[in-house]
């Protein structure tokens, strides 16, 4: 049992001082990879800090992004309203121009000076909405807009059908559809909603 006992005590002498040996190197390794971790730990912090920056710059991107298409939205609508403004006052014009020859019309003595007014007028009609068709773009027009353009199409069509009448009935003699036309126009209402 003594031999035993010796035996015990020399091998753990032996084993202990094999052990310590190899600590040497490992306590360099985990020196080395603590370095690396903390190196590690503040590479990820650095990139935290550069993905908060760029969601930032990202949402300053979005922001501006809204900006400019409202920029747009806002264009768009300014051009419809000057287009549609362009054309009420050209509209209102030639029915000015009418008014001022409406009692020789109802007259009907198929003057040339008055058939040639009453077609000035209808030109000036055709040019107003011409004018207003090309200053206009359809597909970037708020529904807002298309609404008023709708109600620019009707009105353009009545007034057209209105002189139409008032020039045809003038230039045939035909009192009916002198007064056909005019009733027509007295009842054409400028819907600008």
């Amino acid at each position: 049992m003594k031999k035993k006992l010796v035996a015990i005590l020399v091998a753990s002498c032996i084993l202990a001082g094999c052990g310590s040996q190899n600590l040497g190197p490992l306590e360099d390794k985990t020196t080395k990879l603590r370095d690396e971790n903390h190196k590690l730990k503040s590479d990820i912090q650095d990139l935290k800090i550069e993905i908060k920056k760029e969601k930032t710059n990202i949402s300053a991107l979005e922001k501006d992004k809204d900006n400019i298409k409202n920029a747009k939205n806002n264009k768009n609508k300014l051009n419809h309203i000057k287009a549609s403004s362009e054309y009420y006052q050209n509209v209102t014009k030639a029915i000015d121009d009418y008014t001022n020859i409406e009692d020789d019309v109802s007259k009907n003595k198929k003057s040339e000076k008055i058939q040639s007014k009453l077609t000035d007028i209808t030109n000036k009609l055709d040019s107003a909405y011409t004018t207003y068709k090309s200053k206009i773009d359809k597909d970037k027009m708020s529904d807002e807009d298309k609404k008023k353009s709708k109600n620019i199409n009707k009105l353009n069509k009545e007034l057209n059908s209105a002189m139409d009448d008032i020039r045809d009935g003038y230039n045939e003699k035909d009192k009916k559809k002198i007064q056909k036309g005019q009733a027509t126009l007295s009842k054409v209402s400028i819907n600008n909603n």
